[in-house]
């Protein structure tokens, strides 16, 4: 059995103390960043990804029909994807009031 003085005793509870709340923050903090990304995730949950949608899947969207599906998929093509949800408005046929009611169907990843 090791006896230990005062301060080394003083010593071993410090070093365990800073062990125990360094695991507690640890655990804390891998426990709190997987609840942002769930929290992203649902958030995105039933969107479009407008970079890689086809033509039926863009067409499921309420207001767009096979001709404004084309469009977007033409223009994605010139332009190399979307880089903002926000580049719809400049789609032949999308309209300031079409594009309030489906910027919210998409999502650009």
């Amino acid at each position: 059995m090791f006896i230990l003085s005062r301060q080394e005793r003083q010593v071993i509870l410090f070093l365990t103390a800073v062990t125990l709340a360094g695991i507690g923050i640890d655990f804390l903090a891998k426990r709190c960043s997987s609840v942002k990304v769930i929290a992203c995730l649902t958030q995105d949950i039933g969107k479009i990804n407008l970079n890689q949608a086809d033509k039926d899947v863009l067409k499921s969207v309420t207001g767009i029909g096979e001709k404004i599906a084309q469009r977007i998929l033409e223009y994605r093509g010139r332009q190399g994807g979307f880089s903002s949800v926000e580049e719809l408005k400049t789609i032949k046929g999308i309209t300031n009031n079409k594009y309030e009611s489906i910027k919210d169907s998409f999502i650009i990843r």
